[in-house]
């Protein structure tokens, strides 16, 4: 199957605090969900236009980042004793799919046609996404290992 990759037309870099610090996906999906949650609580779809483009531009670099190595301190914040198992269903399946849906609700809120009882579902459903992404992402993932 042929790879997909969504148009992304704003660029990360008009974004300082993308660069600074070098943020990690845990990082960016935290504030990616600060930022879908000021987009629901907004109030016009005027308002909301340069915080889709911001939310836009850390999609596509939580996209990256999700490719990356993790550092060794994520992995030890990642470890339990216990590895839960996991009750994904497939739509979540992974967080590359999960961050390719949210960065299409975004670029769909973005193009402004819709009505606006069609944003408030579009930014609610793009806000849980978001929040469910997280979640998972910052859910411990490793165990352990005894000898």
């Amino acid at each position: 199957m042929k790879e997909q990759t969504i148009y992304h037309d704003y660029n990360p870099a008009l974004y300082s605090e993308l660069s600074v610090g070098n943020p990690d996906f845990i990082d960016l999906a935290e504030r990616c969900e600060l930022l879908s949650q000021i987009i629901v609580d907004a109030n016009e779809t005027e308002t909301i236009a340069p915080v889709l483009r911001c939310l836009s531009s850390y999609l596509h670099k939580l996209s990256v980042s999700l490719e990356e190595d993790m550092s060794e301190l994520r992995i030890i914040e990642l470890t339990t004793e216990k590895v839960m198992a996991s009750s994904r269903q497939w739509i979540f399946a992974d967080s590359d799919l999960q961050c390719e849906y949210c960065q299409a609700l975004t670029l769909l809120l973005m193009r402004n046609n819709y009505r606006d009882n069609e944003r408030e579902v579009l930014t609610g459903l793009l806000h849980d996404l978001i929040s469910f992404m997280t979640y998972e992402l910052k859910e411990p993932r490793f165990g352990i290992l005894t000898h």
